[in-house]
């Protein structure tokens, strides 16, 4: 993004264990490329949560034991739906708006999606996590991020005709 615009972030469902034994469901506000893994290990002490109730609150990294997202498809999908859901896309294929999910301004040039969905990827891969031994709940999540990595450039790629 360009002058210090920033994207919106969205909004990831996940079941939390605290260090305390207490057990949490909450939203995750994450960056579009969707990095829990660099949420957790940022430089900020704190993580803004949604409740289930709607409540925002802060919770202290040193206090979260344990993260799992919840798979994607028991999520509530409405945040960051674009309105060309019904733009021509093949049936199945993520809804997501494009830009948003690579992370890149409307106005961009085809070489700047490109190396945006190469960052995605290496992101993203769940060979890459696999090899971390990260367990197979966040390769499962990985694979279906990939799945929706692919959709998005494929359409960008459809859409504006480049190779």
């Amino acid at each position: 993004m360009q002058n210090g615009e920033k994207l919106p972030k969205r909004k990831m469902a996940a079941d939390l264990e605290l260090s305390d034994g207490t057990r949490l469901k909450a939203r995750l506000f994450v960056s579009p490329q969707g990095r829990v893994l660099d949420m957790l290990n940022d430089g900020r002490a704190f993580l803004p949560l949604e409740m289930e109730s709607g409540e925002v609150v802060f919770l202290h990294k040193d206090a979260i034991r344990r993260v799992a997202p919840v798979p994607e498809a028991s999520q509530d999908r409405t945040a960051g739906r674009s309105e060309a859901a019904s733009d021509g896309a093949r049936p199945g294929a993520s809804v997501i708006d494009p830009y948003e999910l690579l992370g890149v301004a409307r106005d961009c040039s085809p070489e700047e999606i490109r190396e945006a969905y190469r960052q995605r990827c290496r992101e993203n891969h769940p060979d890459r996590l696999q090899a971390l031994g990260l367990p197979r709940d966040y390769v499962a999540l990985a694979t279906r991020r990939m799945a929706e990595i692919n959709a998005a450039y494929d359409r960008l790629r459809q859409a504006r005709q480049f190779r």
